[in-house]
Formats: C-alpha cells, sequence, structure tokens
C-alpha cells in the first residue's frame, strides 16, 4: 500500500509541473547562457546587465510555490544557476582577453618551434607548430606554416624546427566569416610563410610517434587512395584524399566519417567496454581500461576538439553507468557540454560541437517517440497478415530470433533519424547546402563504416607491430575491400540531387527546435496541446524559412 500511494504521489505531482526540473542540464543552459552574455559582451560590446532581464523569468517559479520547503529548494536552484551564469561569462571573456592580450608580429623573423601536425600537398606542406619562440621571445599558442616543396621529406612530426620566413600573427576576435571561435579554442596565433627550414632537434612524443608510424605503414602497405581513406577514417587527416571524391562524399551527406568524432570514439568505446565486461576486474579498474583506451586513441588523433567532446561524454556516460549514479541520459549530455565548455568556453560558437551536442539531444529526445511509432507500424503491417501479437504478448513472451533483429533494426533506425532530424538544419546553415543522398546513405554507410573503423584499426595496430615487408601483406585486404567499397563514390555523382546555398535563419532555427521539444515526452502537458504547439512551431520554421529565401 505504501508503494502504491507513493507512486500515485510522485505522479501527482509530476502532473502538477510543466516539466522535470534536471539541475544538471539546466546548470549547462545557464552556463551556455553566460557564455552567449559573454560572447556579445566581448564582440558587440553589448552589456552584461542586460542579462538581469532573466531574472524574473528565473524567479517566476517562486511565485507559485504551495509551501516554505519547495521555495527554499527553488531558491538554493536559482543561485546555482545564477553561479553557472557568472562562470560561463567570466570564463568566455578571461578566453578572449588572453586571445586578444598575445604580442602582434608582422614581417620577416625567425620562429623556433614543435611540430605537432604535418599535412602535405601537391606545392606545400602545412604544419602546427607550439612551444613557439619567436625572434628569441618564448610565446604562448601555435603558429601554422606553410613549408615549400623541398621541406616534405625533411621535416616529421615531434620535429624541433627553425624557421624564418614572413610571419602574420592575428588576434582580433573575428574576421569576414564571423567569430574565430575555433581559432580562439586551439589557441592558433596566426601564419607563418617559411623561406628556409633547419631541423634543429626532436622531441618525442609517444601519440605522434604512433601516427607518424601508422601514416608510414599505411602508405607503404595499401595503394595510394585506400590509403589516404584508412588515415582519414583512424585520424581524421583528409589531406591524401582525391578532392573530387571527398567532395563526393560531402555531397553524398555522410563527410562525417572523415572527422573523428562520436563515430569514431564510440565504436571504439564499445569495443573497449565489450572487452573489459569480459574481464574479472573490479569497477574502477574496467573504468580506467576504458579511458586508457579512449586516451591513447584521442592523443593519437591530437586531442582535436571533436575528439575532447566525444572522449569526455563516452566517459560520463559510462561512469555514471558503471558506478550507478542516479541519472538520466539528458543530464549526462549536460555533465559532458558542462566539462567540456569549462575546459573551451568558445566551443558553444564552433558547429562540431553544436552537431554534435544536438545530436545527442535528438536522440536522448526523439529516438522512444520514433521507436514506438516504427514498432506500432511494423505491428499493424503484420496485424494485415494475421501475425499481430498483443502488447501483453510482446512484453511477456520471448523474442525470436527474427523479432529480436527486426527491434535492433527499429531501433538503429530510430537512433540515426533522431540525431539526421536533430541535425540537419544546423548542418545547412553551416555548410550552405542539403543532402537528398543524406538520409539513405546515413542508414547504409554508417553501420558500415562502424564496422569497416573497427577492423581497420585491428588491421593496422597489427601492421604497425611488424616489419614493412610483412605489414603489406597483412593490409592487403583491407586495402582490396576499402577499394571496392570506394568504387560507390567513384561511380555516383551524389551533387547531382543536392541543393546548393541553402540558409535558415536564426529566428526559423528556435521554432523548429522549439516544435521538435513537444513531439518529445518531456512536456508534462497533455499530448492535443503538445501536438498544436509542435505543428504551430513548425509552420513558423517553415514560413519564416520561406519568407527568408523569397
Amino acid at each position: 500500500m505504501n508503494e502504491i500511494y507513493e507512486r500515485q504521489t510522485n505522479e501527482s505531482r509530476t502532473e502538477d509541473k510543466l516539466f522535470n526540473f534536471r539541475p544538471i542540464l539546466f546548470t549547462a543552459i545557464a552556463l551556455c547562457i553566460g557564455i552567449v552574455a559573454g560572447f556579445y559582451q566581448a564582440v558587440y560590446a553589448v552589456s552584461a546587465w542586460w542579462s538581469c532581464l532573466l531574472i524574473p523569468l528565473v524567479c517566476a517559479p517562486l511565485y507559485f510555490c504551495s509551501s516554505f520547503q519547495r521555495a527554499k529548494r527553488i531558491l538554493i536552484a536559482i543561485v546555482c544557476l545564477l553561479l553557472s551564469f557568472l562562470v560561463g561569462l567570466f570564463s568566455f571573456t578571461a578566453k578572449t582577453e588572453e586571445f586578444s592580450g598575445y604580442q602582434n608580429y608582422d614581417g620577416e623573423c625567425a620562429v623556433l618551434g614543435t611540430v605537432i601536425e604535418k599535412t602535405d600537398y601537391d606545392e606545400y606542406s602545412r604544419i602546427v607548430i607550439q612551444d613557439i619562440n619567436i625572434d628569441g621571445n618564448p610565446e604562448k599558442g601555435k603558429l601554422v606554416a606553410y613549408l615549400p616543396t623541398q621541406y616534405n621529406e625533411i621535416v616529421t612530426l615531434c620535429d624541433e624546427v627553425l624557421l624564418r620566413g614572413s610571419i602574420r600573427t592575428d588576434t582580433a576576435l573575428t574576421n569576414e566569416y564571423g567569430f574565430r571561435a575555433y581559432a580562439i579554442g586551439e589557441d592558433t596565433r596566426g601564419t607563418l610563410s617559411v623561406q628556409t627550414c633547419t631541423v634543429v632537434g626532436r622531441n618525442f612524443n609517444l601519440f605522434l610517434w604512433i601516427r607518424a608510424r601508422m601514416q608510414k605503414v599505411v602508405y607503404a602497405g595499401m595503394d595510394e587512395t585506400p590509403a589516404s581513406v584508412t588515415l582519414a577514417l583512424l585520424t581524421g587527416d583528409t589531406s591524401g584524399i582525391d578532392e573530387g571524391l571527398l567532395e563526393n562524399v560531402r555531397h553524398g551527406g555522410i563527410a562525417h566519417i572523415f572527422a573523428v568524432s562520436g563515430l569514431h570514439i564510440g565504436v571504439l568505446y564499445g569495443v573497449a567496454v565489450w572487452i573489459a565486461s569480459k574481464t574479472k576486474f573490479s569497477k574502477f579498474p574496467k573504468f580506467l581500461f576504458v579511458a586508457g583506451v579512449l586516451l591513447l586513441y584521442s592523443g593519437i588523433c591530437g586531442f582535436s576538439a571533436s575528439v575532447i567532446r566525444a572522449l569526455v561524454t563516452c566517459l560520463v556516460f559510462y561512469g555514471t553507468h558503471l558506478f550507478a549514479f542516479g541519472s538520466d541520459n539528458l543530464e549526462r549530455i549536460g555533465l559532458s557540454a558542462i566539462i567540456v565548455l569549462l575546459l573551451s568556453p568558445t566551443a558553444l560558437f564552433e558547429i562540431g560541437f553544436q552537431l554534435s551536442f544536438v545530436a545527442c539531444l535528438g536522440i536522448a529526445l526523439l529516438a522512444r517517440p520514433i521507436q514506438r511509432v516504427f514498432t506500432e507500424l511494423v505491428e499493424r503491417i503484420k496485424g494485415l497478415f494475421g501475425k499481430r501479437k498483443t502488447k501483453e504478448e510482446r512484453e511477456n513472451h520471448p523474442l525470436s530470433v527474427m523479432e529480436e533483429v527486426q527491434r535492433a533494426c527499429i531501433s538503429f533506425f530510430a537512433v540515426t533519424l533522431s540525431a539526421q532530424i536533430a541535425t540537419t538544419p544546423l548542418a545547412v546553415n553551416a555548410f550552405g547546402y542539403l543532402s537528398i543522398w543524406s538520409l539513405a546513405l546515413n542508414r547504409l554507410f554508417v553501420p558500415l563504416i562502424s564496422v569497416t573503423f573497427s577492423l581497420l584499426l585491428a588491421f593496422v595496430v597489427v601492421a604497425c607491430l611488424l616489419p614493412l615487408a610483412i605489414s603489406a601483406v597483412v593490409l592487403y585486404l583491407p586495402s582490396t575491400v576499402l577499394s571496392a567499397l570506394l568504387l560507390v563514390f567513384q561511380i555516383v555523382e551524389f551533387s547531382a540531387l543536392s541543393l546548393e546555398s541553402v540558409v535558415i535563419p536564426s529566428g526559423a532555427l528556435v521554432c523548429y527546435y522549439g516544435g521538435l521539444t513537444f513531439i518529445t515526452d518531456k512536456w508534462n502537458t497533455p499530448r492535443g496541446f503538445k501536438c498544436i504547439f509542435a505543428i504551430l512551431f513548425l509552420l513558423f520554421f517553415c514560413g519564416i524559412t520561406y519568407y527568408s529565401v523569397a
């Protein structure tokens, strides 16, 4: 009786609220609002005091409090949200002021630094150096240097180089493309056009050494095109891929397979968790094993922003699950966002951050409703042939092999479709085109690439442990299979069915995502109200988009 009473009480309390307050998620939202306030203050000189207009909205729940205890809890929550807002505001301000405060250089100079990235092109090489020293003055940040072709074979990763040439640093917060979020986040100060280059030493770095070994083994053991695609899949380095092939992949809507992020880290995370589950280790050693595997791979990929986001998200999800912390997926996403934004507050304005977390939110909010809809649709189709099971039969009877396959397919389709629904407007705005092929190719290639990535990584790891002559034998099979898969993109021209120069206004984006929230089960309102609001928001989205295009 007590359990029934408690459950009824909780249900009634839930129905009294418009939505369930999730402390970590709302803390992350407050942090984002603080960063946005810092952005407008730093870039457009808008006073942060305008944010005080949000105080009545935040304090509104106090008006509806029915007890002192509830009012006290709400007041504590408001104070925590205010603190999170201030952390976002001041962390963004501190980051931009540090970047703007760097000394500027313009002209001929000598630069000493360590090579951490190297990309070879036909007419030049692009390198990124850190631990820089300019004309004898130690400086913070990184520089992008462009080397003439004669230095392509001389300079390698981890080399300490002395470069002479024309330097131009830029510490402005904006340029013709808008806010320089990536440059500020990566602390990239400027460019150097190199005239002469001398390798003066070598600083050992385990991650860069492994990456250089992988590059050498892959190009020695595979044909050029599969080798360049393999390196792109494993490390995100697309410089070796033919520009026509890369552009065709982009128009196919699956260019994200070459950006090491959630897909790649997620696959490796799944493999590492599976291996850890087969051991007899306790929880903490299991967590250390999974974290160690992901950290090693992240280091090989250069700890790029997208890799760090995926790494933090996977470890947060695994840690909260492994140690049985009471939080749902929205809270885990919020915690991941807080950690990433505390490390780099300008990441909020990077399209990679936006796509990653919007995809996670889309899956958390939309995957289950979509799965229910398609499950019911399949059951209705079965009912036409007299094979439909009741809900009680589906819940109380073990599933057959075909039903397990059906459930897995519906679940995968719901997850990928929900992520694509959530990210498409942002991707269209960022890249300027809409791929008609994207929906079909993502359904086909995402699971295929997941398997391909796992096998390629395993083959390359084995090949790196062997002499080059033997590694070529090990990589022969993956080279042949990858060449066959690439035939699709060499034969079909996907740009024929893509919409170019598409722009979605900010107001339309707000309406789109506002409408999506009402499709979910997160609003504690009757279904009819949610349907009406969802339709209204999506109609506003269509109207604003059409008006801006017209």
